[in-house]
């Protein structure tokens, strides 16, 4: 038989545990979404002379940058993954689709293929890109490292290897992951007008 006493000291650390369970519940961090979308290009943006057919082999990001938690650098060799700041879907794709987008814009073309959206067009020009970094830094900076190859027809000149090294002009401020992606939106747009630029630059 249980005394008076044991049975309101078990109602009372009962009562405490779930007072503790419900604050951590309560406590929780919201999980939040993000995609690096299409630029709007200005009208005067870069043109083709002709339309043309572009295919996008393939688009590959390192290891570290496939996983959801949005990747940030503490030190110059030490990263930081976000729990509660996640992209949306693989960056991989995200970032795929999104090139495709822009070239679409930047060459005022629709003919735009990729390993997700093939073409039935014989293309003019086919690129393959390495994103080798593309994540805010310890000066919280965004930095964007890559290159790609390029090539296209006999007739249309050699095939090229090219390569950028692009450094966002805002600092970000603590934990501000909404200003980091929108950042790296432009980024990522400027690294598409380098590309669409070297392929302007076959037509010449």
């Amino acid at each position: 038989m249980w005394s008076p006493l044991n049975k309101i000291v078990i109602l009372l650390f009962a009562a405490n545990l779930l007072s503790g369970c419900a604050g951590v519940v309560g406590s929780s961090t919201p999980t939040r979404y993000y995609l690096v979308d299409p630029v709007e290009y200005p009208s005067a943006s870069v043109k083709a002379v002709r339309p043309l057919s572009i295919e996008i082999i393939s688009l590959h990001i390192p290891q570290y940058l496939q996983r959801f938690h949005i990747a940030t650098r503490s030190s110059k060799s030490q990263l930081d993954f976000s729990e509660s700041n996640q992209w949306g879907e693989n960056l991989g794709k995200n970032l795929l689709r999104t090139m495709a987008r822009n070239l679409s814009a930047l060459l005022s073309t629709m003919d735009i293929g990729t390993p997700l959206n093939r073409s039935a067009s014989s293309p003019d020009y086919r690129v393959q890109i390495h994103v080798e970094q593309f994540e805010q830094e310890s000066n919280n900076k965004v930095k964007l490292v890559a290159r790609w190859q390029l090539s296209g027809r006999p007739q249309s000149g050699p095939s090229g290897m090219f390569n950028a090294e692009l450094q966002g002009e805002e600092t970000i401020t603590e934990k501000n992951y909404e200003q980091m992606v929108s950042e790296m939106r432009q980024l990522y747009g400027k690294l598409s007008e380098r590309i669409a630029e070297t392929i302007i630059a076959q037509e010449k």
